[in-house]
């Protein structure tokens, strides 16, 4: 097992909360919590995009943001 950590950030999106984390390295996806939405999975969450090289280009795409 490799010590490599994947980095995540909790923040907002369109005022509901959101999850970005790096699914490998450079490789960030975005998800926000969104249960009214219809393409919202059993949990509530909405995938709003993958593979973006950044978390800077992931917030840019998707309009996440968090706390720095």
């Amino acid at each position: 097992m490799g010590g490599d950590r994947l980095a995540s950030q909790y923040g907002t999106c369109d005022g509901k909360p959101a999850l970005a984390r790096e699914t490998g390295a450079g490789s960030w996806q975005v998800k926000v919590h969104d249960p009214t939405n219809l393409s919202a999975g059993h949990d509530g969450w909405v995938l709003l995009g993958i593979r973006w090289a950044t978390l800077d280009a992931a917030c840019t795409a998707t309009g996440f943001t968090y706390r720095r």
